[in-house]
């Protein structure tokens, strides 16, 4: 969700398009549809802000399209790098607008990868800077699953974890600045989270060391969290794999477990870093904790969100929420942080 101060704008895979509201919340238009030709899509991911042109990125189509706000297209231009081509490019700064992105990564690959390039893109879709390094860690766990007598071959089942992440990327609407924030280890061998803040230009602007750390997780732990995935994943998912299965393949691929007292970050316009402090204790559908953090002023307040509420946005001071109700109908919530 972005907002150009009079608007608000929704992008909506389902709908292969983004949707224009008032600031009432009244509906405007959609701008785009499926499809292939200009203008249209066939799997957005994701957009932004480019000086006053809004674009849209689909990976399906591997391009990026541009529009008025006011909903006309205006041109499309390739952008290999979201199909997740590898790009080497020299470190400099380039003059003009620029989009901030990171390559896409598959299921395989987010079990084996260490860290993805964030790159700045220019209004024609090259790659022209790397910013920094996305550090990945291994958020997949990749189970083989023997196949049966009357089976062709083996199957491989990709499942996602918490532990052992090992940073975060997040940047504002407009792609302005880009925030780095890794796990860093202290001179008495507890950890902290380090978090750069990096100018679209590439300069660093600023960074900070907050008392944030990750805890070591016992084996008893890990197969427990272990246990606790496997209830959660679809009977399918589940035919031919135990939870002892999983708990040994976790440990295998993660080399050490570890817990972080923060698992996603989000920055808004103004600034505001904003740090969920969930532990994987709170699994799926928990209520969250959102902390906001400000270079300069240090944490500044707190979001508690009630159970079901998934963010969607950081606009406009608030924190921006979707829920679903009993009847299945979608509701968006602005939340104000409180004061600690």
């Amino acid at each position: 969700m972005l907002t150009d101060g009079d608007h608000i704008y929704v992008l909506d895979p389902a709908a292969f398009g983004v949707h224009k509201f008032d600031r009432s919340g009244q509906w405007l238009k959609t701008i785009g549809k499926r499809g292939k030709g200009p203008g249209e899509f066939l799997a957005p991911s994701g957009m932004g802000w480019m000086s006053d042109t809004l674009w849209v990125a689909d990976p399906g189509l591997g391009r990026l399209s541009f529009f008025d706000p006011g909903g006309p297209f205006i041109r499309s231009v390739g952008f290999n790098t979201l199909l997740g081509e590898e790009v080497r490019v020299p470190r400099r700064a380039l003059p003009g607008a620029r989009i901030v992105t990171v390559p896409a990564v598959t299921p395989l690959a987010a079990a084996t990868v260490d860290s993805l390039p964030v790159l700045l893109v220019d209004q024609d879709g090259g790659a022209r800077d790397t910013l920094a390094w996305r550090p990945l860690g291994q958020v997949a766990v990749s189970i083989t699953i023997p196949a049966g007598e009357a089976e062709s071959g083996d199957q491989i089942l990709f499942v996602g974890h918490d532990l052992d992440v090992r940073g975060f990327v997040a940047w504002d609407g407009r792609g302005r600045w880009v925030h780095v924030a890794t796990w860093r280890e202290t001179v008495d061998g507890d950890s902290e989270l380090e978090l750069v803040k990096v100018a679209a230009t590439g300069d660093t602007m600023a960074a900070v060391r907050l008392p944030l750390a990750r805890t070591s997780l016992s084996l008893k732990d890990v197969k427990s969290y272990a246990r606790v995935i496997y209830a959660e994943l679809l009977e399918d998912e589940r035919a031919g794999v135990s939870a002892g299965d999983f708990a040994r393949a976790l440990l295998q691929q993660v080399a050490r477990p570890t817990e972080g007292s923060v698992d996603r970050m989000a920055v808004a316009q103004d600034g505001t870093v904003w740090l969920r402090r969930t532990l994987n204790s709170q699994r799926r559908g928990a209520a969250e904790t959102w902390a906001a953090y400000r270079f300069g002023e240090g944490f500044t307040g707190f979001v508690e969100l009630p159970r079901g509420h998934s963010l969607i946005a950081t606009e406009g001071g608030l924190l921006w929420t979707g829920v679903v109700n009993e009847l299945g109908l979608p509701t968006i919530v602005g939340w104000r942080p409180a004061e600690q």
